[in-house]
């Protein structure tokens, strides 16, 4: 078992709704805590890759929900992106920007609980998201501009986002 580092007591593992963490035992003299997933303290490192928005180096660094890639700019440019985003999540015009008049994309995200979902690129001003991978493909019955990919039993197809359209694809 690991010892406190201020009183050199043994620490347990304690669990408070679904974070877990070593504790001290010797509370409430000692109120020591840490997290089980180290989060390594990495300085920010050069990525050699200029920023879309404001064209300064891009930077690795390590945040609260884990790595990603930001602007070295920052605050004064707050591009953030995931670090292993693809140029395969690129591509696919997000519906309602594309309806607005925007720019925007799809791209993948990872959420505070670490499932996958899309998002829109103009996030805040567009908060379009699914679930499933979007494929850059109008749906056959309705024509609304993107299809999503989906495995069920085995079996992948495309599907239309929009409720009221039961649209399905022929295994692909």
């Amino acid at each position: 078992m690991p010892k406190c580092p201020q009183c050199s007591q043994e620490l347990v593992v304690k669990h408070k709704g679904q974070t877990s963490f070593y504790a001290c035992t010797g509370f409430p003299e000692c109120d020591f805590t840490q997290g089980l997933r180290e989060q390594s303290e990495i300085e920010p490192e050069s990525l050699g890759v200029d920023c879309p928005e404001c064209g300064r180096e891009l930077q690795l660094k390590s945040g609260r929900f884990g790595l990603f890639v930001g602007c070295s700019g920052f605050p004064q440019c707050a591009f953030v992106t995931e670090p292993n985003s693809s140029d395969a999540d690129q591509g696919v015009i997000c519906p309602l920007c594309h309806q607005a008049g925007r720019a925007g994309q799809l791209v993948q995200k990872t959420s505070r609980r670490g499932s996958s979902f899309f998002a829109c690129t103009e996030y805040p001003q567009c908060d379009y998201s699914v679930n499933f991978p979007p494929v850059n493909e109008a749906c056959p019955s309705c024509q609304f501009p993107i299809l999503l990919r989906k495995k069920q039993s085995g079996v992948t197809r495309h599907f239309c986002p929009q409720k009221n359209c039961d649209y399905k694809s022929e295994p692909l």
